[in-house]
């Protein structure tokens, strides 16, 4: 029983956001007559739509990467900690309570002073840079408290992620923003799929030589979409020129 309770707590916790969703959270569009039109429920057809928006393509794409990564810590952390540091079950969650903990605190406290005084491109790639160091550390830790001590620093990775949807929102008209949110949410859907499999199987691969090495892979991607990023908020930001 004691195995199974972590799922049920989910289950009660994701019971409670639907009534949250159903009785509490008010409806953002204004109600409409209009009939519905099939061909929007074709699957294929806002992917047809992210493709022939320029400015929006390198958006998704730095989103789907964003994901990505962030499914590697699901995927690979337990076992980073029990062959680095030989944690066991205790350990292991108190680490992950410990960085849910720093990554409430700043996505609560930080995402609109850091926009203000960065600017949504900066937040972004400020918080790459962040989640950058802080995987570096991870990769060459020797003890325990390392991982500890530079979650701080791992959770101000979460700095940029409102900007970038802030930044993604404006991209559309309000009355396509349920389209836009059904790509991105397609986006991590498709990266929940892919990352695990691939970083468990890079992993398995490092695992006996050089078990760090699979957070140095993250740092890699992240790199790759550093440009992504800048190309992206500078298409964004030459489209809200034009059209002032």
């Amino acid at each position: 029983m004691a195995l199974r309770l972590p799922f049920i707590a989910a289950a009660i916790l994701n019971g409670c956001n639907l009534l949250l969703a159903l009785f509490v959270l008010p409806e953002s569009r204004t109600p409409s007559r209009q009939k519905i039109d099939l061909a929007v429920l074709n699957p294929l057809r806002p992917l047809r739509w992210v493709f022939s928006m320029k400015r929006l393509l390198p958006i998704v794409l730095v989103y789907f990467i964003l994901s990505a990564t962030g499914e590697a810590y699901g995927t690979c952390w337990a076992l980073w900690g029990f062959d680095t540091f030989r944690w066991n079950g205790l350990w292991i969650g108190l680490s992950l309570g410990a960085f849910g903990i720093c990554q409430t605190l700043v996505q609560a406290l930080l995402p609109g002073p850091a926009t203000r005084v960065l600017g949504e491109r900066w937040a972004v790639v400020v918080g790459i840079a962040c989640a950058c160091a802080a995987l570096v550390a991870m990769a060459f830790a020797s003890q325990g408290w390392i991982a500890f001590a530079i979650m701080p620093i791992f959770a101000l990775a979460g700095i940029g992620t409102p900007a970038f949807q802030a930044l993604a929102t404006r991209q559309v008209d309000p009355s396509r923003q349920g389209e836009l949110q059904g790509v991105l949410t397609s986006a991590i859907s498709l990266a929940s799929i892919i990352s695990p499999l691939a970083f468990s199987t890079f992993y398995f691969v490092v695992q006996k030589d050089c078990p760090g090495a699979i957070w140095l892979s993250v740092v890699a991607i992240y790199v790759a979409a550093v440009p992504l990023v800048l190309l992206g908020t500078r298409t964004a930001r030459a489209a809200r020129l034009a059209s002032a």
